[in-house]
């Protein structure tokens, strides 16, 4: 039982009390009638193993690679991840949302009278005090070393369980089943059903469909479960509520059921209950939502600064990322409405999706070993195995062992500290070879093999001085990087012999695949060139413009519009079946990512309308950090003197060196 519940992708938990408690009944209510949902969330759990089988194929890239090669490449990837970030953030705010109605439901409405100093709507509060309140309290915990535990999980998945019987029990008394005969299917027609459905597609992970072939089983079946339990309960909110498109929007359907069936004394304990399961989705997707943004310091992007994600000395947990995190919750919690939020969820995390299935679409099409092929006679192919797991698995964005309590124990980082500064930077003056740059050196000499650059801007003449790239004090305390060293003049020819390519593939046949290209197989296996990945890409706009066609047809309800969009969808997909590709097993095949575009496209479209101020804010400021982070980061990020133990530790560096003849005291900026 435990493999089963630690092969379960984390977060898995949190998007179904989200989907079971809060979108569910939100669709039921305000937005589509009950039979309509039961047939939206179906409709998502098929887009959602479409949106996984894409997906899969990230945890083999090389992000740095495609960094300092493909910069569409790195570019779509990163804007994936950052509307999976906005996504995140609307969900927190969704949590809290609800949260502050379930509060203010327990003291029977006099809350937020009392904070306020006047009587308010209970289902869109503003300004929402109680739960900008709520994050800052959760901000605050976790800034202190606060861990999202299995206990948390247990409580979270009790609740969801709770109410759902609550629920069926409530509707054994007080249902009427004729309603599932007399309200009409589609209340608001194909328009309602798809913006229904694109306000489901958070319900599942799209992580589920990651690993080998019995974690893929294993995700299929929690995505099966997740939609028994959701049709459960859109069945009885179709037999509890008569949908109506006059009616006031409602923030908390259950508590409005309860007051319609005559239940008022459960609505405390009831709100209670809501009060515990969400609090267990917010410390689920919280720690999930800061993890992402400290991968975005990390060596693979370099997006944003180191210092952003240090962790603090006393708590171990990255306070700046949080407090950032927690404060733009409380943004969008404070100013934006629960309809908006939830458009602004669907919108963001669906064009996360139509990204990466671009992404994936023309990438086998593209030749990648063209230049090889045309510079070298060698029949010998190497590409690097991914090593470890990927960092976004991690909810706390942290390796380690997980403990049942609820705060970390502070840790001694002085003297590990000191031990680490003297085992990195002052092992030259004892006289003792650096210890712990064996894993580092092994890294580059991979690089070196499979002729990929070792920095971000590859040398431009032979007599560059090799770059050593150091990650000082366990990227805890210094942020030193990119330190040149100069090789030596009178470096032995015999010693730099026993690095040829015979050695370094003995040594490596563990950790390199090899693929023979010889000129036999080049005949036998179509591989792409310059003039079919030309003819590639104008197919591939073909099939994005029929995708908007298609999409604006169906918002239009024009059936011309519909056909055309089709027709210029499937003929390039047809053409580009007879284009030689490259196999790449561990992604989805170009035609799966064809119909995720087009999905994609259409519930984009079905969500737009409310979404796109707070999705167009969001991507400028993306687009401003890449090209902030294209032109200037390193230049203006990387200086020595950023910090007083950086300067300390470069100079001791410097120091321990010099005699020697062999550092050179230059910089080397790091820009790709």
């Amino acid at each position: 039982m435990a493999n089963i519940c630690e092969s379960v992708v984390s977060g898995t938990g949190s998007r179904w009390t989200l989907g079971s408690l809060i979108l569910v009944q939100l669709l039921a209510y305000n937005e589509t009638g009950g039979s309509a949902t039961m047939l939206c969330f179906a409709l998502a759990a098929l887009y959602a193993l479409l949106a996984g089988s894409c997906k899969s194929g990230i945890k083999s890239l090389q992000i740095s690679y495609l960094r300092t090669t493909h910069r569409l490449d790195f570019f779509c990837l990163f804007l994936a991840k950052w509307m999976d970030i906005l996504a995140l953030f609307s969900a927190c705010a969704i949590l809290v949302r609800t949260l502050s109605s379930s509060l203010d439901a327990m003291t029977g409405g006099l809350a937020r009278m009392y904070i306020l100093g006047r009587n308010s709507a209970a289902n869109e509060p503003w300004p929402d005090v109680i739960g900008v309140v709520v994050i800052f309290i959760v901000t605050g915990m976790f800034m202190l070393g606060l861990e999202n535990t299995r206990i948390f999980g247990f409580l979270m998945v009790g609740g969801v369980i709770s109410v759902i019987l609550l629920v069926g029990i409530i509707t054994v008394f007080t249902g009427t089943v004729s309603l599932f005969h007399t309200e009409p299917i589609l209340p608001k027609g194909i328009a309602g059903l798809l913006s229904g459905t694109a306000l489901s597609t958070f319900t599942y992970s799209n992580d589920l469909l990651t690993g080998n072939y019995i974690k893929r089983l294993l995700g299929m079946l929690v995505v099966f479960i997740i939609l028994l339990s959701i049709e459960l309960i859109g069945a009885c909110c179709t037999m509890l509520l008569k949908f109506s498109t006059n009616h006031a929007y409602e923030a908390v359907p259950l508590l409005f059921i309860l007051e319609l069936k005559d239940f008022q004394k459960l609505i405390p304990a009831v709100a209670c209950l809501l009060v515990l399961t969400c609090s267990g989705a917010l410390l689920e997707l919280f720690p999930e939502m800061f993890a992402h943004i400290v991968q975005l310091t990390t060596s693979d992007w370099k997006i944003l600064s180191k210092q952003i994600g240090y962790e603090s000395r006393e708590s171990g947990s990255p306070t700046l990322t949080i407090f950032t995190g927690g404060s733009l919750c409380a943004m969008l919690a404070f100013a934006c409405p629960l309809e908006n939020l939830t458009y602004i969820l669907a919108a963001s995390h669906i064009c996360a999706t139509l990204l990466r299935s671009f992404l994936f679409l023309y990438s086998p099409f593209r030749p990648h070993y063209l230049e090889q092929q045309q510079s070298e006679s060698s029949c010998l192919a190497y590409s690097r195995l991914s090593t470890g797991p990927p960092y976004a698995n991690e909810s706390s964005g942290r390796t380690g062992k997980k403990h049942i309590w609820c705060f970390r124990k502070p840790t001694n980082l002085c003297a590990a500290t000191t031990n680490v500064f003297a085992n990195h930077l002052l092992p030259g003056m004892r006289g003792a070879p650096i210890s712990q740059t064996g894993n580092r050196e092994e890294n580059e000499r991979e690089w070196l093999l499979l002729g990929e650059p070792s920095s971000p801007k590859a040398p431009n003449s032979s007599s560059m001085p090799s770059i050593v790239e150091s990650s000082v004090l366990s990227d805890q305390v210094s942020d030193i990087e990119c330190i040149a060293l100069a090789k030596p003049e009178n470096m032995d020819s015999e010693d730099s012999s026993a690095t040829d390519i015979d050695a370094i593939v003995d040594e490596y046949r563990q950790k390199i695949k090899i693929s023979t290209v010889g000129l036999m197989d080049r005949e036998s296996l179509r591989l792409p060139t310059a003039n079919s990945w030309y003819l590639a890409i104008i197919f591939i706009v073909l099939i994005v413009l029929g995708s908007v066609i298609t999409a604006a047809g169906l918002m239009l309800l024009e059936n011309i519009v519909i056909i055309v969009g089709v027709t210029v969808v499937l003929t390039p997909a047809v053409i580009l079946w007879l284009f030689p590709r490259h196999d790449q097993t561990n992604t989805a095949r170009p035609s799966v990512c064809i119909v995720t575009l087009l999905s994609s496209f259409i519930l984009f479209a079905a969500v737009f309308a409310l979404s796109w101020p707070a999705l167009l804010l969001w991507f400028l400021a993306g687009l401003f950090l890449f090209i902030r982070c294209d032109t200037w980061c390193c230049l203006c990020l990387e200086r020595p003197n950023s910090s007083g133990i950086s300067s300390l530790a470069a100079t001791a560096l410097v120091t321990s060196r010099s005699s020697q003849g062999s550092l050179l005291h230059t910089r080397v900026a790091c820009k790709s």
